[in-house]
């Protein structure tokens, strides 16, 4: 199935992104990611930055990044994976896994070994496929 181009869609999901609910934002960055819309990147990063608070929408925002892959998102994902809420962390690991599992390495065992979360680490080691963390 071919997703049809409609930029006065695409521009209302992204300015949907600043939407006061968060349940519209997240809807918009899930929206986004399903129709893997590259132009939309920039907004979707910002939504890291501009909605700490908002765990929902950061997570929606980190998938959809992993889904559309560009690999201008790879810095800001790695800052997610880092220091982000665990949800957004352990959503964060995935995306980075699917946009460069090269590059993801090196991040994944670092966090396996490091993170104080239980929950990610486990979810590195297993983005790791079980390898050796040591």
């Amino acid at each position: 199935m071919s997703l049809t181009i409609d930029h006065d869609y695409d521009t209302a999901l992204i300015e949907g992104l600043r939407h006061p609910r968060p349940d519209i934002a997240e809807t918009c960055a899930w929206v986004l990611g399903q129709r893997r819309t590259r132009c939309a990147v920039p907004a979707l990063i910002a939504v890291l930055h501009e909605r700490p608070n908002e765990v929902d929408v950061q997570a929606a925002a980190v998938i959809a990044l992993g889904r559309i892959g560009d690999p201008g998102a790879f810095p800001a994902l790695v800052e997610a994976a880092q220091s982000g809420p665990v949800r957004v962390r352990r959503a964060a690991l995935r995306a980075l896994t699917d946009l460069d599992p090269a590059r993801a390495r090196p991040i994944l065992h670092t966090i396996a070994e490091f993170d104080p979360s239980s929950g990610v680490r486990e979810e590195a080691r297993r983005l790791l496929g079980g390898e050796d963390t040591q």
